[in-house]
């Protein structure tokens, strides 16, 4: 709008400000002390005319010119003005609308501008109404969280219907920059700057909850540390009024009589007398009692050479293994030999650390328990898994706020005595990030040649750990730091057999599960063969976890359907019951083919959850002659896989038995194999769990091979071995745990590398006795083996009288 009285159009004095966004209905006291900005305020002054009022983009430049100055301000009217001695002047402006400078009409004496209003919204709409409601309403929050702001400027907005004055008024009173300040004075939407002062709002809003909180919090650590230091002095004079000072361990007396009890190192000693001279100078009120009292209880609060029984009693250790656990007959022999060195050593251990490695659920933190069971020591379990900061081992310096000492140190406070029985559990599962490295903490910790002088930061003094029983548990061998993994001694527990679950489900699992189902042993009985088809059907694992949680759903059905419809106990669950209990059947042995398939073959695979039986997929399709490995493959296997084509591809092109197996198809030509235009394509399902390693390259080049040559491969027939672009089958390891999948799969035949046969004698009888076993050194020698029909017909006998015995 233009004034009464003022021509539209008129060139007006410009003055440019610094540090101040000037909006509409708002009154700005300003100093002017610059000879344009004067001369600019005398002339609106003295025609009683406007004045533009724009920012500076950047606050420092004493001279602007028109490229300095933000082309939107606020048209204003000098309402007061007063002149100071020193020339300057004192003005106090209110602004009225926003404005665009359309052009610089002079800069001398002082900036005259032409300017045009920036458009506003005449009918505000339904949502424009709705978001200035919005606006106040959050803006009355804000003013009641900033001290700074006055009640009264809520008060205004609350009164103002316009949108485009609650916009300005919201944003005048915004404590936020000039530069989002001026970003909310330049946008001439009136919706779109409703909803950007909302998204200020929310941001000042979150930040000054966050202060607040802030400083509740630090408030009351502070009231709670005089409130406490307050009682204790209270109790402090209390006592010495009934004549029992010193009766408390927390006072001073009371800290010296704990050290000289203990045997401390003389490092340790002189800590702790330094302490407790620091401790008797300080002011009771002081923050910094606590940091002390707390550094001393931990400091003698350690056993300093207090002992738990080391009697080693093999046989009776022995005894226990056997009732706590089943099978695990290598594990147990080894912990066995391990505790007879101890005795005959006379010391509490040799040098070295006992590492239990296999799939979840085998009972490798069990047997660790029943270890310190057995010797009657105090059992401490550290849980390492997803611990990133080296302080959690060395524990932190004590100028941290909320300094404690680390894993170790605090185990043996539980302990209270020096030769515990200490499980590190989940040993591959540590992280590391800027906080440091805790394998490399744990280093210190595990080498029996350092650990008798461990510095942990808290403590700020050595103590000795040579006499902890160290156990540590890994899922997967490979995880672990090479230079951790050198102060181990690894003993592997491979998966369980049938016969082994099903006798740990009748000894162990089913009393537990019934005791803590609130049932009587007996309650809940298994038919002929229910057990067996529960493991086979239910389960597909290494350990006995997923097992024990089918029988815990078992023995709670059974005792609901007690309790609501009265049924008699105990209950026999047979067989053919198990769907009712558990639903169908999740794994069967049918599962896998039972007709030979072009390109499909099966690998043998070990990861950290034991042995896996996988589907290898090949086909050869319209392409670009290329090899497609899809299905998350890691690099290695990536390279296996590309070393078998090239080996299959040798073959058809050296060997006249391929070729022949070759006349049919369309990829021979001219006597040579020609697959431009075709794409060899190998899939291995389960496309979202990643999958690494050599030992599937055999696998790999059968079902090549099968796809290229069109030649069914027989099912059930498993095979594993890395293979070499000249065809040789080389060793590979995790033997037992894929025999163990292989049985457990429904697999009928397996071939292995010739060199991995002493390894068979490592896995049970029961389950080779189920395994055709095939030794083969090379590629040729296993395709008799693996194809069916007329192709196998087709493979000459490359099998000379003592290769054949290898068959098994």
């Amino acid at each position: 709008m233009t004034p009464p009285g003022e021509a539209p159009g008129r060139a007006l004095p410009l003055l440019p400000t610094r540090g101040l966004v000037l909006f509409p209905k708002m009154l700005a006291p300003l100093f002017v002390g610059r000879g344009r900005s004067v001369r600019a305020v005398e002339r609106a002054f003295g025609e009683q005319s406007p004045l533009v009022l724009s920012a500076q983009r950047e606050p420092g430049v004493e001279d602007p010119g028109p490229d300095d100055i933000w082309p939107v301000g606020t048209k204003a009217r000098v309402l007061h003005l007063s002149r100071l001695p020193d020339g300057s002047m004192k003005v106090l402006v209110e602004g009225e609308e926003r404005v665009r400078i359309v052009r610089y009409e002079a800069t001398e004496p002082c900036f005259l501008v032409t300017a045009a209003p920036l458009p506003r919204q005449r009918r505000p709409t339904a949502r424009t109404r709705s978001l200035a409601r919005r606006v106040r309403d959050v803006f009355a929050r804000y003013v009641d969280l900033h001290p700074q702001l006055p009640d009264e400027a809520q008060d205004v907005v609350q009164q103002t219907e316009d949108p485009d004055e609650v916009a300005d008024i919201v944003a005048a009173h915004l404590q936020v920059g000039d530069e989002e300040k001026q970003a909310l004075l330049a946008t001439e939407s009136t919706e779109q700057r409703l909803v950007a002062l909302l998204e200020s709002l929310a941001e000042e809003i979150a930040a000054l909850d966050l202060e607040q909180e802030i400083g509740r919090k630090v408030q009351e650590r502070i009231e709670r540390g005089q409130r406490q230091a307050l009682l204790r002095e209270q109790l402090r004079v209390i006592r010495d009024e009934i004549g029992e000072a010193g009766g408390g361990e927390d006072d001073d007396e009371g800290y010296r009589g704990r050290l000289a009890a203990l045997a401390l190192s003389p490092a340790a000693r002189a800590l702790a007398e330094r302490a407790l001279r620091r401790l008797s100078e300080l002011p009771s009120l002081s923050s910094e009692v606590a940091v002390v009292r707390g550094h001393l209880d931990t400091l003698l609060g350690l056993p300093w050479g207090r002992l738990a029984p080391s009697e080693v009693d093999v046989a009776a250790v022995a005894r226990h293994l056997e009732r706590t656990h089943h099978g695990l007959r290598d594990v147990k022999d080894r912990i066995l030999e391990y505790l007879a060195v101890c005795r005959l050593r006379g010391a509490d251990q040799p040098a070295t650390i006992l590492c239990l490695a296999g799939p979840p659920g085998t009972g490798k933190s069990s047997v660790a328990q029943s270890i310190a069971e057995a010797l009657g020591r105090p059992f401490v379990r550290v849980a390492l898994g997803g611990v990133r900061d080296e302080a959690e081992i060395r524990g932190h310096r004590r100028t941290y706020v909320g300094a404690m000492p680390g894993r170790i140190i605090d185990g043996l406070l539980k302990a209270g005595v020096d030769n515990p029985v200490v499980l590190l559990d989940e040993l591959d599962k540590l992280g590391s990030d800027w906080h440091g490295d805790p394998a490399a903490a744990l280093m210190e910790v595990l080498d029996p040649a350092h650990n008798h002088a461990f510095r942990d930061a808290y403590l700020e003094c050595e103590y000795d750990l040579s006499r902890v029983f160290f156990i540590a548990t890994v899922n997967d061998v490979d995880a672990v730091p090479a230079t951790l993994y050198d102060r181990l001694e690894v003993i592997h527990l491979s998966g369980y057999t049938l016969t082994e679950k099903l006798a740990i489900a009748r000894r162990h699992l089913l009393p537990r599960v019934a005791r803590d189902s609130g049932l009587r042993p007996g309650d809940v009985r298994y038919g002929r063969g229910a057990l067996a088809r529960l493991i086979r059907g239910y389960t597909r694992e290494a350990g006995v976890r997923e097992l024990e949680r089918c029988l815990r759903r078992v023995a709670r059905k059974v005792a609901r359907r007690h309790l609501e419809s009265g049924l008699a106990l105990p209950v026999t669950v047979a067989a053919a019951d198990l769907g009712d209990y558990l639903g169908p059947a999740p794994w069967e042995e049918e599962s896998l083919p039972r007709r030979a398939r072009v390109g499909e073959s099966l690998g043998l695979a070990y990861t950290a959850d034991g042995g896996e039986v996988l589907t290898i997929e090949a086909a050869v399709v319209k392409g670009r002659g290329e090899l497609v490995l899809t299905g998350q493959l890691g690099d290695v296997m990536q390279e296996s896989a590309t070393a078998a084509w090239g080996h299959v591809l040798r073959l058809a092109e050296t060997e006249p038995w391929v070729r022949r197996l070759l006349r049919r198809s369309p990829y021979l030509r001219d006597g040579a194999v020609d697959l431009s235009g075709h794409d060899v394509r190998v899939h291995v399902p389960e496309g979202a769990v990643p999958k690494d390693g050599p030992s599937a390259g055999l696998a790999l080049a059968a079902a090549m091979f099968s796809a290229l040559t069109g030649v069914p491969l027989r099912p059930r027939v498993a095979m594993t071995g890395e293979i070499t672009l000249g065809g040789r089958v080389l060793r590979v390891g995790g033997l037992k745990e894929k025999l163990l999948a292989a049985a457990r799969g429904g697999v009928r035949t397996v071939l292995l590398p010739a060199t991995n046969r002493p390894q068979v004698g490592e896995v049970p009888a029961e389950v080779t006795a189920r395994l055709r076993l095939v030794y083969v050194t090379s590629f040729a020698e296993a395709l008799p083996h693996v194809l069916a029909g007329r192709g196998r017909m087709g493979v000459p006998d490359l099998l000379s009288g003592d290769d054949a015995r290898r068959r098994g």
